[in-house]
């Protein structure tokens, strides 16, 4: 039960994970909790609760929940939308936004629209504290570089728009898919269950070399992609995959007309 993330961080070991809100550790048949032999409760840290905006931008502390992002004022409309995929009210209660990211689930609610929007992350290390942001940090989880978030960093008036599409409201969703418009530029990046989360670059470079382009156009080259892995499960075939990220891209494209991409 650690104090501070400064000790969070210090307990930190190959077998050992973070706790937030539980949502995903504490889940029947949860990987993370099967292979972990030490729970490192975040409940009691100091500082990780905080909203706070200035200067055109929002730091939301790790440990803040769904429900406290959708009851602020302070938070963008964009994100609370990516909030309410969330069904439930009673896990919205408990599933924190750090959690949610470092969980890097191929369901995700909210890396899409924060990698969309290049949110920045404030992640503790064994060296310290640094500023990265979200796609450097997955690059990092990915190696098994030990990070603790701390806080995350959004824009407060990007052009953001998601899709989320699953069965049911409380059903894992197939895809989930957002593009933003920021100072940095336009950004789509996507959940694709048992696929991971992806950064479709070769849609934001399509969609700027052609701003006219056809629907039909992003649908057969989403169709043909050959570094696209989206296989057939339970979820749907690897040609329904594509197809939904094609339409949905063209979608979100449409969504974010009258901004200059």
């Amino acid at each position: 039960m650690a104090k501070s993330p400064e000790e969070a961080i210090g307990c930190k070991t190959p077998s050992a994970i973070f706790l937030a809100g539980g949502t995903e550790v504490n889940r029947l048949g949860s990987d993370a909790a099967a292979e972990a032999d030490i729970l490192i409760s975040l409940k009691k840290c100091s500082g990780l609760r905080q909203i706070e905006a200035a200067g055109g931008k929002v730091r939301i502390g790790s440990m803040c929940t769904f429900q406290q992002m959708i009851d602020s004022d302070e938070i963008p409309g964009y994100l609370k939308e990516a909030a309410h995929f969330m069904a439930s009210r009673t896990k919205r209660n408990m599933a924190t936004i750090g959690g949610n990211i470092a969980a890097m689930r191929s369901d995700s609610y909210l890396i899409p629209v924060l990698y969309a929007v290049r949110a920045q992350l404030s992640v503790l290390t064994q060296d310290g504290e640094k500023e990265i942001r979200i796609d450097s940090y997955i690059d990092g989880a990915e190696a098994a570089d030990d990070m603790l978030i701390t806080a995350v960093t959004v824009p407060a008036d990007a052009n953001a728009v998601s899709k989320r599409y699953s069965n049911t409201a409380q059903s894992h969703a197939v895809l989930t898919m957002s593009a933003a418009v920021t100072d940095e530029g336009f950004c789509m990046a996507g959940a694709v269950k048992n696929a991971g989360i992806l950064h479709f670059s070769d849609l934001e470079r399509a969609f700027l070399d052609d701003p006219d382009i056809s629907e039909e156009a992003i649908i057969r080259m989403v169709r043909d992609c050959k570094g696209l892995e989206t296989a057939d499960d339970m979820f749907g075939s690897d040609a329904y995959k594509r197809y939904l990220i094609a339409v949905t891209a063209f979608d979100l494209r449409g969504k974010l007309a009258g901004k200059e991409v």
